[in-house]
């Protein structure tokens, strides 16, 4: 052994001691053993000091391959190093203990020459075990995932900050007519252009909110997950979301929303019935004193002034009984949970105009409202929910002592959040902090039994986490209660209440024609635009319809919604599909029992709809849109 070749020896052993990978030196060609650090033996598991063989390592230690099979003799690092006179690199060498245990390695060997000849294999063994495991975890985990994405109704999406998909797969994608990965590289505002819903929360959680809410999407329900995508910079990079199918959930959630609507009304009924029959006792009463006093052959034009102060009492008798059935349609019929943008302040009032016999019995009713934008959700679950609140509030503060209580009803914008906040506050006898922490739980009550389910606050809950919005609560003995609805902002611009011609133009006679199975209900509408207007009334709808494919014109068609011999719906579609400009001429008029069917209908042509009764300034703005477009055409 030359001098050159000791002294590499000597920096192999002076460095290899300090070093974290296992150093092993061979000598050639017989394969004996000539140096090992102590890495190499904790390494290999093998006691200290142990002569080491090529041949005899590769035989004891078991040599193998990642699947399992023996490592070829001829491809062993000293062997390859002898026959090619270079540097061998392998990542494939797996060592079986003598103690059982299995270790992955990379390898390499290297050869030392001594005037030309290989006079030594050195090799380093870098242990890979955690690496490999770690690799071999993460591919299962990435199966499972696979597995679970393929079998169970979710949906997992990821998108930059532009919109554009960067990952789509689940099951779930099937409800949406989608395969996975089929909507990778298109833009989310472009899928949603005719989704609101979608596009706000597009942009919300680019604005870098992380929310979770539910959505239908046909005859599914989905709760999502968005959260947004940050760079180890703060830097917003994009979204990522999970949906959940969750529509056994929410068709149970809306079989406990009736039967919470069913108890609600058994607190309410008493309520409805005072209510009602007051204003009632009053419109009969004057209208009887009109009556008799009209069929009187003596009455003279002095009586007149009576006259019309009884009618006018009459009148608004009426309208306060219009108000009550109007606020209690919220409760007459299943929800179809469509959100749209919403009037937060119509929806309070007609909750307010519900509660207001219980209310005013036990506190006075102090109101605070802003005029905030108009929210995303469904007016009819919303009504539910301050409805309870209201509810709530008063039956939180004993009889009896009115003038020294009150229940506050307060909205306002919150332009940080982008949040409209409805807060309900009452002075009443307030929540211990055990019952505070229970009080959205479901079927959680402090009342006695017989008066509440406990499911009316655990509803509202759900229904306002629904729309994307948080409820929360602050109470203490003694100090009274106050629940805060926090409800995104839709971004829509609020609509006008009521459309006016131009001021200064006037109106043109128009033809009009009402059809109305009632006969009582058309005589009325006519009767009140016979003066400005010519009148044509039909109570079947079949021979409407004849009349008009017949070429009879008419500038408006006042036509029942829900009608036994034929409905609306399918008049519209009857004239429709011959006379589009005639079908376009159609207000429909309903008292509000709308069908599921009806309620689509309604959502999906622009036809105007009236209620009954009618209320003048919504008859007064359809004839102005109708007759003043007439009259331009």
């Amino acid at each position: 052994m030359s001098t050159h070749t000791r002294q590499e020896l000597a920096q192999i052993r002076a460095i290899a001691d300090g070093l974290s990978v296992g150093v092993l030196v061979l000598s050639a060609p017989n394969g004996a053993f000539a140096y090992a650090n102590r890495v190499f033996t904790e390494i290999l598991g093998m006691p200290p000091n142990t002569e080491i063989q090529a041949g005899a390592f590769a035989r004891s230690y078991g040599l193998h391959r990642p699947d399992g099979t023996l490592y070829p003799e001829d491809q062993l690092l000293f062997v390859r190093v002898l026959r090619e006179k270079a540097d061998v690199i392998v990542d494939d060498l797996v060592v079986h203990r003598l103690d059982g245990k299995k270790v992955f390695l990379r390898a390499l060997a290297r050869p030392l020459f001594d005037e030309g000849a290989v006079s030594h294999v050195v090799i380093s063994l870098s242990d890979m075990t955690n690496e490999v495991e770690a690799r071999a975890r993460a591919k299962l985990a990435e199966g499972h995932l696979d597995h679970l994405l393929a079998r169970a109704p979710l949906i997992l999406f990821a998108f930059d900050r532009n919109g554009i998909v960067t990952l789509s797969e689940g099951r779930g994608l099937s409800a949406m007519g989608f395969a996975p990965k089929e909507l990778l590289g298109r833009s989310v505002f472009e899928l949603y252009a005719n989704d609101p819903l979608s596009l706000a929360n597009a942009d919300r959680v680019l604005a870098g909110e992380e929310f979770t809410v539910e959505s239908n999407l046909g005859a599914v329900a989905l709760e999502t997950t968005f959260t947004p995508v940050r760079s180890e910079a703060g830097e917003l990079q994009g979204a990522i979301g999970l949906s959940i199918d969750v529509t056994e959930r929410v068709k149970m959630q809306s079989r406990l929303i009736q039967a919470e609507r069913l108890a609600s009304m058994g607190t309410l009924a008493a309520t409805v019935a005072h209510e009602i029959n007051n204003p009632l006792t009053y419109v009969l009463a004057n209208l009887d004193l009109a009556a008799a006093d009209l069929a009187d052959p003596l009455t003279t034009v002095p009586k007149a002034r009576e006259l019309a102060e009884w009618v006018t009492l009459a009148r608004e008798g009426a309208r306060r009984v219009a108000r009550i059935v109007r606020g209690l349609k919220a409760f007459s019929r299943q929800d179809d949970h469509r959100a749209e943008p919403t009037d937060v302040r119509v929806v309070l009032d007609r909750a307010i105009d519900m509660a207001d016999n219980t209310i005013r019995h036990r506190a006075r009713l102090v109101r605070s409202v802003s005029n905030v934008p108009l929210v995303f959700a469904n007016e009819l679950r919303l009504n539910q929910v301050f409805v309870n609140l209201l509810l709530n509030a008063a039956q939180a503060i004993p009889e009896g002592h009115r003038d020294s209580n009150e229940i506050r009803v307060r909205a306002w914008f919150e332009e940080r959040n982008s949040a409209v906040i409805v807060e309900v506050e009452d002075t009443g006898t307030g929540m211990t902090p055990d019952v505070r922490a229970r009080i959205f739980e479901p079927f959680f009550t402090t009342k006695p039994i017989g008066t509440g389910t406990g499911l009316g606050l655990s509803i509202c809950y759900g229904i306002v986490h629904g729309l994307g919005g948080t409820i929360d609560v602050e109470s203490r003995p003694g100090d009274g209660t106050t629940f805060r609805v926090h409800l995104p902002a839709s971004g829509r611009a609020r609509k006008t209440d009521e459309i006016r011609p131009p001021g200064g133009v006037a109106l043109r006679r128009g033809r009009l024609l009402i059809v109305d199975d009632d006969e009582r209900v058309a005589r009325t509408l006519a009767m009140t635009l016979l003066s400005d207007h010519d009148v044509e009334i039909s109570v079947d709808p079949r021979a409407a319809v004849n009349r008009v494919l017949r070429g009879e014109p008419f500038d408006i068609i006042f036509c029942d919604l829900m009608m036994p011999a034929m409905t609306g719906m399918d008049l519209h579609a009857l004239i429709a599909g011959e006379m589009p400009e005639q079908a376009a001429r159609i207000v429909f008029v309903t008292g509000g029992a709308f069908t599921p069917a009806a309620r689509n209908f309604v959502a999906s042509v622009p036809n105007t709809v009236l209620e009954k009764p009618f209320d003048r300034k919504a008859l007064d703005a359809v004839l102005a849109r109708h007759l003043r477009r007439s009259t331009s055409s």
